[in-house]
C-alpha cells in the first residue's frame, strides 16, 4: 500500500510541476518560438526560452506528431499494467515507474489539451566557442526529465540491484536443522545404551 502511495504521489506531483513550471515559462518569457525573447538564467549557459515540439525528445520525429499523440495515451495504462504487475516493488522501481509516468502524463496533457497539440519546452542549455558560435542542447521540459531520470534508475535497478538478488537466492544455503543430532539408536526422551560394564 506504502509503494502504490509513493507511486501516485510522484507521478501526480511530477505531473502537477511540470504543467505549472510550462504554464509559467509561456506565460512570462517574452516574445514567439522558437528561441525569442529568451530570460537568462545562467549568462552564457543557461536560459529560459519556448519551443513547441511536435516530436518527441530533441525536437525527433516532427513528421509524425499524431503517431506521439497515440503513443503518449496508450503509455499511461501500459505503465499502470507495468506497475501494478509487480507483486513485491522495491523502492527504486516504484520511484523510477512513478517518474516515468508523471513526465508521460505531462506531455500527453501538452498534446492532447494545448491548441497547438504540441510538446511546450522551455529550457536552454547552451555554451559559446571561440567564435562567438552558439551551440544549443535541444530544449526540453520537466516533463522529459522525469522520464530520462526514470528510465536511468529503472536500468539500474534491473542491471545491478535486481541480478544481485537472484544471486544471492541461487547461493543462499538450505536452513540448516535446529534440532541437535541424536545418536544412533537413541530416540527423543531416552539416552542411546551406553557399553556394557562388566561386574568386579
Amino acid at each position: 500500500m506504502r509503494h502504490t502511495a509513493l507511486f501516485l504521489a510522484v507521478a501526480l506531483a511530477g505531473a502537477g510541476l511540470d504543467l505549472l513550471t510550462k504554464h509559467l515559462a509561456f506565460k512570462h518569457v517574452p516574445g514567439t518560438a522558437p528561441y525569442a525573447g529568451e530570460v537568462p538564467i545562467v549568462d552564457g549557459f543557461f536560459t529560459f526560452g519556448e519551443t513547441l515540439n511536435k516530436g518527441v525528445i530533441f525536437g525527433m520525429g516532427q513528421n509524425a506528431q499524431w503517431v506521439w499523440y497515440a503513443i503518449s495515451i496508450l503509455a499511461i495504462p501500459a505503465i499502470l499494467a507495468i506497475y501494478f504487475s509487480v507483486r513485491k516493488p522495491k523502492w527504486i522501481l516504484t520511484i523510477s515507474l512513478g517518474m516515468i509516468l508523471a513526465g508521460t502524463i505531462g506531455n500527453m496533457v501538452d498534446r492532447v489539451f494545448t491548441e497547438a497539440h504540441a510538446v511546450r519546452d522551455f529550457l536552454k542549455f547552451f555554451y559559446r566557442d571561440a567564435n562567438g558560435l552558439e551551440h544549443v542542447w535541444p530544449l526540453f521540459n520537466l516533463a522529459d526529465s522525469f522520464i530520462c531520470v526514470g528510465v536511468f534508475l529503472l536500468t539500474v535497478e534491473m542491471l545491478f540491484f535486481d541480478e544481485k538478488k537472484k544471486k544471492a537466492e541461487k547461493q543462499e544455503p538450505a536452513a540448516p536443522s535446529l534440532a541437535p543430532a541424536l545418536p544412533a539408536g537413541a530416540s527423543e526422551g531416552r539416552p542411546a545404551p551406553g557399553p556394557a560394564v562388566e561386574g568386579k
